[in-house]
């Protein structure tokens, strides 16, 4: 299959998609083929759910599974899960703090205990705040009812949050590394 982009009158160039693959080494491949897969299923759910057109309400300290997409570097990568620090009700955008089990030994990686109906996750990346779009966080609906959580062990839907005292934890650290960088 050969594929171009074409030059427009604007001009844009033409482009031999075919061609600028085969620069590409394995690894680029093989991520490229995964985004590809995945924005085909994305397209596919929203085609038949009408997905795109439900923004989940989120509000401050919940914990939710965001899209973070491919990654370039030391970014996140695919789906995680996020405390979110800010949200306002008519704004297509959230600001928050990803989340991981791995244990780090840097000022950047905090830990904020175990998080109430929510496994796994313990430690807050505060070097990885992102403004992301609500249609990145990712939803499940049962029962009529959009959730953001799913235990697998349990398999209970929930909305888990982060304790007050969590995220006062976070917004200590994110303010003390403020103070740092200068």
């Amino acid at each position: 299959m050969l594929l171009y982009i074409q030059q427009n009158e604007l001009g844009g160039f033409t482009l031999n998609i075919n061609e600028e693959l085969k620069k590409l080494n394995k690894n680029q491949k093989q991520e490229l083929e995964k985004w590809f897969v995945e924005q085909i299923y994305k397209l596919n759910k929203i085609n038949k759910n009408n997905q795109l057109n439900y923004v989940p309400y989120v509000t401050r300290k919940q914990v939710v599974w965001i899209d973070f997409g491919v990654n370039i570097g030391q970014e996140l990568n695919h789906s995680h899960p996020a405390v979110v620090l800010y949200s306002r009700p008519n704004v297509g955008t959230v600001l928050v703090a990803p989340l991981t089990s791995k244990q780090n030994n840097s000022d950047v990686v905090i830990n904020i205990g175990e998080i109430k109906n929510f496994e796994g996750y313990s430690y807050c990346k505060i070097d990885q705040l992102r403004a992301v779009s609500k249609l990145r966080i990712q939803t499940k609906k049962y029962e009529g009812k959009y959730y953001n959580n799913l235990n697998l062990k349990t398999g209970i839907y929930s909305n888990p949050e982060v304790s007050t005292e969590q995220i006062t934890l976070i917004d200590t650290a994110i303010q003390e590394l403020k103070y740092k960088s200068k």
